[in-house]
């Protein structure tokens, strides 16, 4: 399957490629791209937006994020053409303020997370120019020195992957992520390093970063080596816990937190995932449940008792707050992960793409 077509004269891309993946949710992206309008003139940087939801989203997006006052406009003079065997369709645009271009692909199914990241990285491995990759959730708002601080903290700290200081909006300075997540064997549980604590407050960047065991899959920083080194990420978890198995891949090349890379993070609006626990999603719960079992078998196989025991007592919790449905759902991930099951679960499958769209 030919994966790209690059005309030579036009093989170059900015400093920094970012990459989003979204799902139906224009409205995120276009606040987003806002964001990062406003970003520091250096270093530069073009985007890849790949769009899951289909033809429709993909024909909403564009038309958003070029209608009126919103942050692109046409790509002017003879576009940088870039092809990739998973869209059916690419668009070319620029900021209005600056250089950086935008392409947008519409996946030719829904991808999934990890997927829609691969579906870039592809083609961006022909390219030159780039040195490095920054991952954003589309639900996400950098403030102006976000990228700056990342790509200065993997150069001076010689770290293939650096996570960002995530806070959650309408929060003040209450910290979400220091960076990004620790793995737990012995509770066979991820938690988040700095949850709770305010951004001013001191804290040991050498104990963070000895601690993480992968960026928060928000705002993550790869270098272009690391990449080289680690590969894609695994499209297996299709969503949940990809980020996590990538950064545990990354460990041996450096994992660093960039303090002053402060990155405002809504949570959930793709995968519609709730704050309330009884208002969880079905595709969450199920994933959740599910890919654990798949990373522990993968990464920390001698805890997958203990693992299993977790996902019930989550399953007991639902019961608790009055979502009985939730309880099933938990259930039957736990099932699904025992059985092997990866990819996109096949319930969730949408009859809306036609997979002869492709591009060749």
């Amino acid at each position: 399957m030919q994966s790209n077509t690059v005309p030579p004269n036009t093989a170059n891309v900015a400093e920094v490629a970012i990459v989003i993946v979204g799902f139906r949710n224009p409205e995120d992206i276009v606040a987003c791209l806002r964001a990062l309008s406003h970003a520091t003139d250096q270093p530069g940087f073009d985007i890849f937006i790949c769009e899951n939801g289909g033809v429709d989203a993909f024909d909403r997006l564009s038309r958003e994020l070029v209608e009126g006052a919103d942050p692109c406009c046409a790509a002017e003079g003879a576009p940088v053409e870039l092809r990739a065997s998973q869209f059916f369709k690419i668009r070319q645009m620029r900021f209005r303020t600056r250089s950086s271009r935008v392409w947008v692909g519409a996946a030719c199914e829904n991808l999934g997370y990890a997927g829609g990241i691969n579906a870039w990285l592809k083609p961006l491995a022909s390219l030159r120019g780039w040195k490095g990759i920054w991952i954003l959730n589309p639900d996400t708002e950098p403030e102006p020195g976000a990228l700056a601080a990342l790509v200065q903290r993997a150069e001076i700290g010689n770290k293939g992957m650096v996570g960002s200081t995530i806070l959650d909006p309408g929060c003040g300075d209450l910290i979400r992520f220091r960076g990004g997540l620790q793995w737990q064997p012995l509770a066979a549980r991820a938690v988040a390093l700095g949850l709770g604590e305010r951004v001013g407050v001191p804290h040991q960047l050498t104990a963070i970063e000895a601690s993480m065991d992968s960026p928060s899959g928000a705002s993550m920083y790869v270098t272009r080596s690391c990449i080289q080194q680690i590969g894609p990420m695994d499209e297996s978890f299709f969503l949940f816990f990809e980020d996590l198995d990538w950064g545990l891949k990354a460990k041996e090349f450096g994992l660093g937190y960039a303090s002053d890379s402060i990155v405002a993070h809504k949570r959930g609006t793709t995968t519609g995932s709730a704050k309330s626990l009884g208002a969880l999603p079905k595709l969450s719960v199920y994933l959740e449940h599910r890919n654990a079992i798949h990373f522990v078998r993968k990464h920390f196989p001698r805890t997958l008792p203990i693992r299993i025991v977790v996902s019930l007592m989550c399953a007991i919790r639902f019961l608790g707050v009055g979502a009985p449905n939730n309880f099933l759902t938990a259930l039957r991930g736990l099932a699904a992960g025992l059985r092997g099951e990866t990819g996109r679960p096949v319930w969730h499958r949408d009859k809306s793409f036609d997979p002869s769209l492709r591009l060749d």
